[in-house]
């Protein structure tokens, strides 16, 4: 009785396989063409329509804004990772005399 129960068990779990799928080889393979489009020529380049002092006034003004206020943030991060003792200078420092460290 039991070997008809393991011969019966065996007989479904082989039907219970999962099914068996081909797999495409040739599918995102580097031999495949595709059409990259059209080729990139001149035509595709810009074309500048304002004077060029105009704008180059314009966007350095806002660069310069950029730089100022980037520079000022990073002060100020400095003098707070310097005021919180980030940078753990004391301990760098060679020690102090018994004298200077009590005071």
């Amino acid at each position: 009785m039991q070997a008809f129960r393991a011969l019966s068990r065996l007989g479904f779990l082989r039907n219970r396989r999962a099914p068996r799928f081909e797999t495409r080889r040739g599918a995102h393979d580097h031999h495949e063409s595709h059409n990259p489009g059209p080729p990139v020529t001149l035509d595709y380049s810009p074309v500048p329509f304002q004077p060029y002092h105009a704008v180059h006034s314009q966007l350095q003004s806002k660069f310069n804004l950029y730089l100022a206020v980037s520079s000022v943030l990073l002060v100020t991060s400095f003098a707070l990772a310097i005021a919180d003792d980030v940078f753990i200078f004391e301990a760098l420092r060679p020690p102090q005399s018994y004298r200077n460290r009590n005071k």
